[in-house]
Formats: C-alpha cells, sequence, structure tokens
C-alpha cells in the first residue's frame, strides 16, 4: 500500500499530539517529517516510487501487468497523435514532473505541448503539462483520487485522466471541478482547436489491457 517511508532526513517538522496509554502517562509530541523534492530523489533505487506532495511523503510499490499494459497503451496512443499533428510528445513513468520544491511525482503518463517545452529539461519537467494519466492500482487509488487530483488541480493542468482498469473507465478531470466525467465509451482529447480531437475506444483499450497471455 502507499505509505510513508519509516526513516527521517533533515526537513522542516510537524509536531502532533499523540495518544497515551493511562492517565499517569504525559502525552508527547509525535513527528512527522516534510520531504522536499530534492530530498527525495536522493532515496534509494530499490524498485519503488516516491513521490512528495505538499511535503508528504508517498512510496507505491512496482506495479503489475495490466498497470503496465495500460500505460503501454495510453503513451503510444498519444505519442502518435501528438507527434502526427506536430503538437508535442508524449512520455511514461519514471519521469519526474517537479510543481513546486516540496511538490515532485511521477506520473504514469504525461502529454507535452510545444508550448511547455521551455520548462523541460533533460532531468524532468518543471510545472504542468497539458495532460497528466494516473493508472489506478490497489496501493494509489486513494492518492490518485485525492492527493494528486487536488494537486494536478491547484498547479494548473488542463486535464487529469485517472483509468480504472477494473471498472473500465476514465474520470475526467479539470481546474474547478468538483466531481469528474466519467467516460465508458469514446475518451475524447483536443487539446489544440485548430487539429482533430483524439478519440480513444475504451472498450477495445480494456479488452487489450485485461486479455489473456494464453
Amino acid at each position: 500500500m502507499t505509505s510513508r517511508a519509516p526513516w527521517s532526513v533533515s526537513s522542516a517538522h510537524a509536531e502532533l499530539p499523540s495518544r497515551t496509554r493511562g492517565r499517569d502517562l504525559m502525552p508527547m509530541p509525535t513527528v512527522v517529517p516534510r520531504y522536499t523534492a530534492e530530498e527525495v530523489r536522493h532515496f534509494p533505487d530499490d524498485r519503488l516510487r516516491y513521490e512528495v506532495i505538499r511535503g508528504e511523503l508517498f512510496v507505491t510499490p512496482a506495479p503489475g501487468t495490466r498497470h503496465q499494459r495500460a500505460v503501454r497503451e495510453l503513451c503510444a496512443t498519444l505519442h502518435a497523435y501528438l507527434a502526427a499533428h506536430r503538437l508535442g510528445e508524449a512520455l511514461p513513468s519514471p519521469f519526474e514532473v517537479e510543481f513546486t520544491e516540496d511538490s515532485a511525482v511521477q506520473p504514469d503518463v504525461l502529454a507535452l505541448l510545444a508550448r511547455e517545452q521551455d520548462r523541460l529539461t533533460a532531468e524532468r519537467l518543471y510545472g504542468p503539462p497539458a495532460l497528466v494519466i494516473e493508472i489506478v492500482s490497489y496501493s494509489s487509488r486513494r492518492t490518485d483520487r485525492i492527493q494528486k487530483r487536488q494537486l494536478y488541480q491547484d498547479e494548473g493542468v488542463a486535464e487529469y485522466w485517472v483509468v480504472d482498469v477494473e471498472q473500465r473507465h476514465v474520470e475526467c478531470w479539470r481546474p474547478g471541478d468538483r466531481a469528474p466525467d466519467v467516460v465508458t465509451s469514446e475518451l475524447v482529447w483536443q487539446p489544440d482547436a485548430r487539429t482533430p480531437p483524439l478519440k480513444i475506444d475504451l472498450p477495445r483499450l480494456f479488452a487489450l489491457v485485461t486479455r489473456s497471455i494464453a
């Protein structure tokens, strides 16, 4: 499951009151570590995904087969569309997007338009991409729908897709939305009004993602 790391590093700390086990025990403060993007980059490369959102650390284990198939299909589809119309490119995780010094995440898939290329470096993207996609897994469903969704909306990501393979739908969020558009059939994305939209057949996508290996 997604969790905080069990160690602390040198950073700002917030103190919260802890529970006590008896009337004769004095309450002791609980130290909750706060992290920066730079600190998280120095964590070990152990097949875990380390992300920080508003100083809070989130650790996610390596994803499964269906998750990675969805990443592959969506990234390939997006990149082919963007390249064909000379609009930009799509990149899969692991790739870092830093929004602020205490918020840096690794979306499963992101789409960049030409106007965002000046914020792209050899190591990461600074600021919001045009589109972010997260594939829901058991360990990430709460983070994807709450903390990451709030971050992406607050930081101006134009469109955010939460792909739920089990439920076979996509939740589409935009800045200011209080509830998502839930799409089950054809997913449409049009980043440029002068260009024909991208249309994704979701039943076909989910059939590819969930097919048997045999």
